[in-house]
């Protein structure tokens, strides 16, 4: 899809969420919500609008503090540290020192740790057993707010690690990724309710719409899965230029958080800060 054609999409979308919120308004329409948000500082997982999260996806120290401070001026509701990016991420001491030295950075901005493995669109392979002991060594400084692990490490890996964060107030986001196309809606909902089976605290689900009808699947899924289990937010989105639109209107189907783009977005059709908050506003009015 050319920009252009984006575009326009984005501007008929904007147009008709303005004419749909102006009506929803006036019969106290909400979106469906979670019945347990999950507060990070200000930040609330479940709230009228879905949580703006940006990633940082530096490599080198300097680069991520750089990244940081440009990010900071965006004014995010949550950071993604995506740790599998750095050049230093198996030496667990530099490790925790970059991710305390963000956290100055931005203090007052939650943290979603994240080393994502490479089979799930991680930058690089990371030993599993450094990748343990850096979530192990940050949740004992209790420096993100939330810590994603993939479901593909199985039930027994991830409540085992799920033990650790006993009498933190950090939540577990498990993670499943579809890099080539979309389930059945039936299968979505599967999935995202193995990861809470499995210790999860937030259930994330990102696929591949490879047509239109794909995205209605999706959003389909997620809003079964919310239905379904009301308690647990969700963080879900469609990759590919499909599947975009899922990253402006998730919200109306269950979805509680979205990427945006901030220097540089970990996926190549994340939007920027600007257009997802423009587009919040529309779709998500906050009443006054």
């Amino acid at each position: 899809m050319n920009f252009k054609k984006l575009a326009a999409a984005a501007a008929l979308s904007f147009c008709l969420s303005a004419a749909f919120s102006s009506v929803q308004a006036a019969e106290g329409y909400v979106r469906p919500l979670p019945a347990s948000p999950i507060t990070a500082g200000k930040t609330v997982l479940g709230s009228t609008q879905p949580v703006i999260a940006v990633p940082l996806v530096g490599e080198t120290r300097e680069a991520i503090l750089k990244e940081a401070e440009t990010v900071k001026s965006l004014n995010p509701d949550l950071i993604e540290v995506r740790a599998d990016f750095w050049d230093f991420i198996e030496d667990t001491d530099k490790s925790i020192a970059m991710l305390k030295d963000i956290k100055a950075v931005m203090p007052d901005v939650p943290i979603l740790l994240t080393v994502r493995i490479k089979a799930e669109r991680g930058h690089q392979d990371v030993d599993t057993a450094k990748k343990f002991a850096f979530y192990e060594r940050a949740v004992a400084e209790k420096l993100p707010a939330f810590i994603d692990v993939e479901l593909a490490y199985g039930p027994e890996v991830i409540q085992n690690f799920k033990k650790k964060l006993a009498g933190t107030d950090i939540k577990l986001v498990v993670a499943y990724h579809d890099l080539k196309a979309t389930p059945s809606s039936e299968e979505i909902k599967a999935i995202m309710e193995r990861e809470i089976a499995a210790g999860g605290d937030v259930a994330k689900i990102v696929v591949k719409p490879n047509k239109e009808e794909d995205v209605l699947t999706f959003l389909n899924g997620t809003l079964s899965f919310r239905r379904a289990n009301p308690n647990y937010p969700i963080i879900a989105s469609g990759s590919g230029d499909v599947g975009r639109i899922t990253r402006l209107i998730g919200g109306l189907f269950g979805i509680d958080l979205t990427f945006a783009s901030g220097v540089k977005g970990s996926n190549p059709t994340q939007m920027p800060v600007a257009v997802v908050r423009d587009a919040n506003n529309l779709i998500y009015p906050i009443s006054k």
